[in-house]
């Protein structure tokens, strides 16, 4: 039963009524008594199985009563309760009169009493449940009806009941301030016996045992008039048959607006049944709420968000809560059989250790309840856990949590369409095994099942300076409307052409890299991201990391993101970017694979920007052709859609396009007529060029194909997009260099099989070639178009639509003749013969511009000193830039110890520029100035260290060291206006090498300058 704190004596004519009161547990005792005692003090149910709706009796003796009763305190076990709405409630006006409705009826007592010192005797009556004022829970109410006493009339009497809602729940039962005496009569109470009824006459039950096996302490205390102590005493049972005590939790979710990715108000309640086979199902000891996966907290609630402290919400049992209003996040209902319905409020707290906290209140009838639940988001998916532990021993038919809605609101919908289930672990005060029910909803766009899931992500993005080949500051804005799909992955893809210098800045470690903690001078921008849901999501800034590659990827992109919103501090958000170059487009690809969460809070990425600003970094196409930036997004739900903005460069017909084209035969032991030697073409642009968009080559007519190793083994369309072509369809390999990476990309040469050319090309088709370029994060395919040319049956291998990349060089080597395989080509005149046709090449840039070449072929067993190239550009200004390649033939294996080269005639040298102006590299590594000089006369002396000699030597001229005679400036001015080359300036140069093992050489060749 439950609590209360006044007795009310009624006596309709005489004193001897007060006595009668002694229900309650009275005495009334003469002045001079000794101090009053509590003895054979029992408390137990007739039924004591667990949960049993058992008659409760309560007995106890006085000792020395005359030492004058005041009040009288019974405190009920814990979770020894009763439930006042089972009955009928008697009005105390009506019981004054005891005329009390039968079915209001709940128990029954006696009292021994000695009135007027007469011998004791019997005293019986009626407890009834009586009707509470509204600061109370319950009130109970005695009649005592004294046998055959007609002159002394009924007694009546009211117990307070109060739930002990400061500790655990319990109830107690009081009587305050008894009368000592009636009329001057002294009353002295012997003893006093009580029954509560477990069921009723009207079929409902009223008393129930504690649902777990555990001592249940009965406590009277006795306070007198004479004594300033009050005296007390115990009982003791033991409730059994735990193991057959029900327990069947369940579960209820209601979301007012049933939609994707939605702030709305969602109720979750945990219900369980009021009894079981007559019996009381055990309370909740332990809850622990899942919601679905998918059902997350709500960023947007942050910004707002103020949070409760344990201080500020008060100890239990305490009404006052002075929590902040912003930190209210919902509403509670407990549905109790004491109290009906309590009504509460849910707040938002902290404290040590757990920093997401509920913090439940509810208030009724002079009850407090306070519940703490921590709150425990997972890191990974936001899914939303709740536990609840050492809930109070107390029934409930539903316990239900509201969370508000709004922009602001707790909680979001998942972010798609389909049925998701949560789940409630309930364990029970009775130690049996704990229960986990389900329970689940659906989502759908229209909130009645139809589904209509579209992604429209936009994108644009702009650069400070749209010149072909600047570096700009380029900024990037990708946004997807408030509709859609939460992303799960964006791949964003630059223009064509337009590219970061990965090689040319430092590059924050992973590991680094992950903690937030990446060097200033990897920084190259900043970001700043929308997330959230609804109407009111959040802005959150950071900024941009250069990072080291993976095998998968040129470099990556980090993101570091500090978050912090309102009360909350999660630390620093990183995410990697992995950076690839398109397959067939060299496109730079920035890939996001985004996170479901972060430390429990969803992204649902809105919008992202980003800015590029590191001076020198970005890089633009160098093709003016009207391009895009795009974007690919994944949603959650594997709904893809894709966005494009517009770029375009300008200013392309100010770039140079000035490429070098050489065919050579690097197999020393190859030279006679009719075999099938390798052939390699090697195409060298420069960085600051124009890129190449488009390149021909027809062979040599003295270089004729060879039918059957062109016709055979051609790589399947399948097996060539799976990167699988058989060892039977390589032809060759390939490398490339690009100053961007800091390796070589390499790869295989196939036969393959992509299409079928235009119909209006003349000649025989011959299968394609298909060449695939690799590197860490790269991995390219250029598809190139084989056929013999109507032109003499020569071979013509056409690639177009090259990607937009700065190479420095590119060669391609097709095999010779190998075991079991016949070469591509067969030479059908000596190598070493003068009348060796040269090959004609046409190249166009990405500009458009055109550059016709005939290389003539170079073939190493026709060599004789070293292998030399030189490339002179400019000869119609005053700087000229130059650049000479000094390599050890492929028949020596000796490298050099010393090369010397003479500047050719028509240029003077200047050494005091040749500081500033002169590199000098050895097998890729620059050279310092002590180990070669450069006279006034034009000699260029490189004397190279360390006892294993170089084996390339390379010098690049600029900045007015080599200066133009007037008369070639004047040649050169002449000729400018022919625009493809093709009327060089012609120069000699002589090169004197000495080999490590002693051995001299000189190498003279011709040289075409360009105007």
């Amino acid at each position: 039963m439950l609590s209360g704190d006044t007795g009310r004596w009624r006596c309709a004519r005489a004193l001897i009524g007060a006595a009668l009161a002694v229900v309650a547990a009275l005495a009334l005792a003469a002045p001079g008594a000794q101090a009053l005692g509590l003895t054979n003090v029992k408390a137990a149910p007739t039924d004591p199985r667990a949960g049993a709706h058992s008659d409760f009796n309560l007995s106890f003796d006085f000792t020395q009563a005359g030492d004058d009763v005041k009040d009288l305190t019974v405190d009920l076990p814990t979770g020894q309760l009763g439930n006042p709405t089972a009955t009928t409630q008697c009005a105390e006006s009506a019981m004054d009169h005891d005329a009390c409705p039968a079915d209001s009826a709940v128990g029954s007592t006696t009292t021994v009493a000695a009135i007027g010192g007469a011998l004791p005797i019997p005293i019986t009556g009626t407890v009834y449940n009586v009707q509470p004022p509204a600061n109370e829970p319950a009130r109970l109410g005695i009649v005592l009806r004294p046998v055959g006493n007609l002159v002394l009339g009924n007694v009546y009497i009211i117990i307070r009941v109060r739930v002990r809602d400061e500790s655990d729940y319990g109830l107690e039962t009081s009587i305050a301030n008894l009368p000592r005496t009636q009329s001057g009569i002294p009353i002295d109470i012997r003893s006093l016996s009580l029954t509560l009824n477990g069921m009723l006459s009207n079929g409902n039950a009223f008393m129930v045992n504690p649902t777990t096996c555990t001592p249940a302490t009965t406590k009277v205390t006795a306070d007198s008039y004479a004594s300033s102590r009050p005296v007390s005493a115990t009982a003791q049972f033991t409730p059994t048959d735990c193991a057959g005590e029900p327990f069947q939790p369940g579960m209820q979710i209601a979301i007012d607006q049933p939609t994707p990715d939605t702030v709305t108000p969602h109720s979750i309640g945990l219900t369980q049944p009021a009894d079981v086979g007559g019996r009381a199902v055990s309370h909740v000891r332990k809850a622990v709420v899942r919601l679905p996966v998918g059902t997350t907290l709500n960023p947007s609630l942050a910004p707002t968000l103020e949070l409760c402290s344990d201080a500020q919400f008060g100890p239990q049992g305490d009404p006052n809560v002075k929590c902040p209003a912003a930190s209210l996040v919902g509403h509670v209902a407990f549905d109790n059989p004491l109290l009906g319905t309590v009504p509460g409020d849910v707040y938002f707290g902290r404290s040590p250790g757990d920093p997401y906290r509920l913090l439940i209140i509810g208030r009724k009838a002079g009850v407090t309840v306070k519940i703490k639940g921590s709150v425990q988001p997972d890191d990974d998916t936001g899914q939303i856990t709740t536990i609840f532990d050492n809930l109070p021993q107390v029934p409930f038919t539903k316990f239900n949590l509201t969370f508000n809605g709004g922009p602001r609101g707790v909680v979001v919908t998942p972010p798609a369409c389909g049925t998701y289930t949560g789940s409630i672990t309930a364990t029970p005060w009775s130690g049996g095994p704990a229960q986990t029910p389900t329970t689940s909803f659906g989502i759908s766009d229209d909130g009645h099942g139809g589904c209509a899931p579209k992604e429209t992500p936009t994108i644009s993005g702009d650069v400070s300076t749209h010149k072909a080949l600047d570096s700009p500051t380029l900024t990037l804005d990708i946004q997807r409307d408030a509709a859609s799909r939460r992303p799960s992955k964006l791949d964003v893809a630059l223009p064509e052409g337009m590219l970061g210098k990965v090689q040319d800045f430092p590059q924050c470690d992973a590991s680094k890299a992950t903690r937030g903690a990446c060097p200033a001078n990897t920084r190259i921008g900043t970001v700043k991201t929308v997330v959230g849901s609804g109407p009111l999501p959040i802005t959150l800034s950071g900024d941009v990391y250069l990072g080291t590659g993976t095998s998968t990827a040129v470099a990556r992109i980090w993101l570091a993101i500090p978050v912090k919103v309102g009360p909350f501090d999660l630390g620093t958000f990183t995410l990697a970017n992995p950076l690839t170059l398109g397959r067939t487009d060299g496109r730079v690809h920035v890939t996001a694979a985004l996170p479901t969460a972060f430390k429990g809070f969803p992204l649902g990425l809105r919008r992202l920007q980003m800015t590029i600003d590191r001076k020198g970094f970005a890089l633009n196409p160098s093709g003016c052709d009207p391009r895009s930036f795009d974007v690919g997004v994944t949603a959650v739900d594997g709904t893809q859609g894709s966005g494009s903005g517009p770029f375009q460069a300008r200013a392309c017909d100010a770039l140079k396009f000035t490429p070098d084209v050489f065919t050579s035969v690097e197999d020393p032991g190859v030279k006679a007529a009719n075999s099938q030697p390798p052939f390699q073409t090697e195409i060298v642009p420069r960085a600051t060029d124009s890129a190449l968009r488009d390149v021909t080559v027809l062979v040599s007519a003295a270089m004729q194909p060879n039918p059957a190793a062109l016709s055979d083994g051609a790589c399947a369309p399948a097996q060539l997009n799976a990167d699988a072509c058989p060892a039977s369809s390589k032809i060759g390999v390939a490398e490339a260099t690009t100053p961007l990476l800091k390796n070589k990309l390499t790869g295989s040469v196939y036969l393959s099989d992509t299409g079928t050319p235009a119909p209006d090309e003349e000649g025989v088709e011959l299968p394609y070639a298909s060449v695939f370029l690799k590197g860490p994060g790269v991995s390219l395919r250029l598809d190139g178009e084989l056929r013999l040319s109507p032109n003499a049956g020569r071979l013509e291998a056409h690639f177009k639509g090259l990607p937009d990349v700065p190479l420095t060089d590119f060669k391609l080597s097709f095999y010779g003749a190998r075991a079991g395989h016949a070469g591509p080509f067969t030479n059908v005149t000596d190598l070493c013969a003068a009348e060796f046709a040269p090959s004609d090449a046409t190249l166009f840039s990405q500009a458009g511009q055109r550059s016709v070449k005939q290389p003539v072929l170079d073939a190493a067993a026709c060599r004789k000193g070293a292998l030399v190239r030189a490339d002179v550009s400019g000869l119609g200004s005053a700087r000229p830039q130059a650049l000479f390649t000094v390599a050890r033939s492929p028949g020596s294996r000796s490298p050099f110890r010393q090369v010397t080269l003479m500047v050719p005639k028509g240029l003077t040298a200047r050494p005091d520029r040749a500081a500033r102006g002169l590199a000098v590299r050895v097998d890729g590594k620059r050279l310092s100035k002590k180990h070669w000089t450069l006279s006034r006369s034009g000699k260029l002396t490189v004397r190279i260290p360390g006892r294993q000699g170089g084996g390339r030597v390379l010098v690049t001229a600029r900045s007015g060291v080599l200066v133009p005679t007037a008369g070639v400036r004047k040649m050169a001015r002449e000729r400018m206006s022919d625009l493809s080359g093709a009327r060089p300036v012609p120069l000699k140069l002589s090169v004197y090498t000495t080999e490590t093992k002693g051995r001299k050489a000189k190498t003279t060749i011709a040289v075409d300058g360009r105007p």
